[in-house]
Formats: structure tokens, sequence, C-alpha cells
């Protein structure tokens, strides 16, 4: 695990151990109330409905501030992404998809300008293994390998592969969880030093970066990092 280091930019550690924290607050809930918030959303994803995309979501349905969803193949991961309003930011750690009250949604960093490089995402790890969850897995090399590829879907019918390149296991008590600077050598070095390197990133695109609870120490976090492939994929005929 890298030590702490100073970034004159980007999010305060205090702060953001804090809004991580909150993020696992949510973990113990109960389950009966868990499977209300997902059955809330059930009405937003099908695999079948001639007013959807062709990968089913039904982007009317879900509050505006819903500006992408993320899916990884052969794990629970299958989420809604808010991008947080710096005037609250932290709303999504409690308002669901739907912008009202639950469990909470998966959320861009409101201090995530457009055209960032590094793009922060944070989501609960549920005690049922929800939502955010099997990234707690990416720590193992196997289960990163055998998961690398990410897709991510967007409101104007954009379908985009993304591709782990890192994952890193940090301290939130004692270390940065995610940085928010931009220069492509900074992002490069920094996901350089991360516990798990499957692929060197050249600063060549967008950096996705996933972050979850998980358990390795009181407070841990675990990050994946996964990059922005370039071409945008045809799923017409999925």
């Amino acid at each position: 695990m890298k030590k702490l280091k100073k970034i004159a930019e980007g999010l305060g550690l205090v702060l953001t151990a804090l809004v991580v924290a909150a993020l696992c607050t949510w973990i113990a809930a109960d389950d009966n109330d868990k499977a209300e918030v997902a059955q809330s959303l059930e009405g937003a994803v099908s695999e079948e409905n001639e007013h959807e995309e062709p990968w089913g979501i039904d982007w009317d349905s879900l509050s505006q501030e819903i500006v992408a969803w993320v899916e990884v193949p052969n794990t629970s991961i299958s989420q809604p992404i808010a991008k947080a309003d710096k005037q609250n930011p932290n709303a999504y750690l409690f308002l669901d998809a739907l912008g009202q009250g639950g469990y909470g949604t998966p959320y861009i960093d409101a201090d995530c300008a457009e055209g960032s490089l590094l793009i922060p995402i944070y989501g609960h790890n549920m005690s049922n293994g929800s939502v955010f969850a099997d990234f707690a897995k990416y720590s193992d090399e196997d289960y990163a390998r055998s998961h690398s590829r990410i897709f991510l879907h967007t409101r104007d019918g954009g379908t985009y592969e993304l591709s782990v390149i890192a994952v890193d296991v940090v301290d939130a008590s004692a270390e940065t969880v995610c940085p928010s600077f931009d220069d492509p050598r900074a992002i490069a070095e920094w996901i350089g030093k991360s516990d798990l390197v499957l692929l060197e990133y050249d600063g060549s695109s967008k950096v996705f970066a996933f972050a979850t609870c998980s358990y390795q120490t009181t407070n841990s976090r675990t990050v994946v990092y996964a990059l922005l492939e370039p071409k945008r994929l045809d799923m017409t005929n999925p």
C-alpha cells in the first residue's frame, strides 16, 4: 500500500475519508429494505421494451442526474451512475436513481469537471453483495483479470468498453482514495503505484476510478482503475 502523498489539488484527505466512510454506513441495512430499493429500479431495466435503448434502460424513468449505467459481465454490478451536484455533493449517498430516499446510487465526484481524464465514481459495498460490492473482489489478481471488461452506457445512446488496468487498496484514514489532478503524467504515476497493475497507463484516454468499501483494514477502500477504450460500440444488435 502506497504512502500518503501531499496533493495540492484534489479532495481534502479528511473530507474524502468522511465521504467514503459514509458509503459504508449503509452496508448493514435491513435486507428487506434493500430489496425494496432494488424493486424500485426493476422498471428502469428490462430485456424487452420498445421505448428503450437496445440494452434495456428506460432513461426517462430515472432522475435527470443519472448520466450513465455501468455493467460488468458475470458480476452483480449493473448500476446507474449519477453526477453529483457541487451544491449537494453527497446527496447520492442516500438518494436512489429515481431521486428518492433510499440506500444511495453510485455517483461521479462533484469536483470532476467535464472533460477530466480521471473520473472517480463512488458506490456502496452492500452486505447483500449488490451495488459495487463485487469491485472489492478486484484486489485478487485472478478475479481482476477474469472480469477486466466493463461496459458504460450513456444517455445519448452510446455504449463504451472499459478495460481494467490497475487496482489499489487504500486506507482512507491515512491515504487519498482518489486524486483529482488531471495531468496525464501525474495520473500515470499515481496509477503505477497501485497494488496491482495489469496495464501501464499511457495518458491516451480517460480513466474511470470505481471506489468502494473493502475490509483489509477497518477503513479500507478498493479502487478499480479502468481505461476507456476509444471506440464506441455498436449495440443495435447485441
